[in-house]
């Protein structure tokens, strides 16, 4: 794993189907790189005040993605080609060495109620990320989870991270071709985005995303899975990559806010580097 990533250590029973799931996916996945829509950015706009100015003082950009499958990368290759190593790797490229320091906390499995857990723990231990990437509601649905409970979930783990200081980023909830009750899966979609909307923060919609391009591209999407038609591919993975490292990239160049400028109380005299520039000088 580049030195720039570290990734949180998987439950014990995950750690024993490594082996057995990686061969699988040596074996299965589709060859040929898919084409990644490039119609579907986070929005609104990310932007990240306090990234920026650790970067304009010398300081990595502290990442922290959270999830569950997604973020911790089963159906990939090797822990390199998950999207938070592939995004470390291109902010790396992009910026050079020690610029970049990705904390990958995706956990298997995990829904929204314990994800929200250990996102509250890692915000109470500074350093606190500048950024947090959320994969987050795809086992809310499958676990028999409630809409309301997961707009409720995603609002408070948004207001920690704000009160944080920390800026953030969600992914919604992932298409696939087994769902079962299209309208309930797009209920908890709508959650997400009704959460994320009201807060004003930058949102992926990944669901949409990969809805269209199962219609328009059949072939570029099934290659974006993994043998198990649920999970991603080295090449879906890559595309969540492709998506969100332009966002962060812009979400850095914010100009430092000036200072305002003092006043002058009537009748004061002006202050020295304030003084009219007298026409001709």
């Amino acid at each position: 794993m580049p030195p720039y990533v570290s990734s949180l250590p998987m439950p014990l029973p995950a750690l024993r189907l490594v082996p057995l799931v990686c061969a699988a996916l040596m074996l299965a996945a589709p060859h040929g790189a898919a084409a990644c829509p490039d119609d579907e950015r986070p929005s609104p706009s990310l932007v990240m005040e306090q990234g920026a100015r650790a970067l304009r003082g010398g300081e990595p950009l502290r990442i922290l993605a959270i999830g569950s499958s997604t973020t911790a990368g089963v159906g990939a290759s090797s822990a390199q080609t998950n999207f938070p190593s592939l995004i470390a790797r291109r902010l790396t490229e992009e910026w050079g060495e020690g610029k970049v320091e990705v904390t990958n906390a995706g956990v298997s499995g995990e829904s929204a109620p314990s994800t929200v857990g250990r996102l509250e723990a890692f915000l109470s231990h500074p350093p606190v990320p500048h950024l947090v990437i959320w994969q987050v509601g795809t086992n809310d649905v499958i676990f028999g989870g409630d809409p309301a409970r997961l707009a409720q979930l995603v609002a408070r783990g948004l207001d920690a991270i704000a009160a944080s200081g920390s800026a953030a980023l969600v992914i919604d909830q992932q298409f696939f071709p087994a769902i079962s009750d299209l309208a309930r899966y797009e209920a908890f979609v709508a959650a997400v985005d009704s959460a994320t909307s009201a807060r004003g923060v930058p949102l992926l919609r990944r669901y949409r995303m990969m809805k269209q391009w199962a219609a328009q591209d059949p072939t570029g999407f099934r290659a974006a899975l993994s043998w198990d038609r649920f999970h991603l591919s080295d090449a879906g993975y890559a595309c969540l990559a492709d998506l969100i490292t332009p966002a962060i990239l812009a979400g850095v160049l914010v100009k430092e806010k000036p200072a305002p400028a003092p006043t002058a109380k009537p009748g004061s005299a002006r202050p020295k580097d304030q003084e009219a520039i007298p026409a001709g000088r």
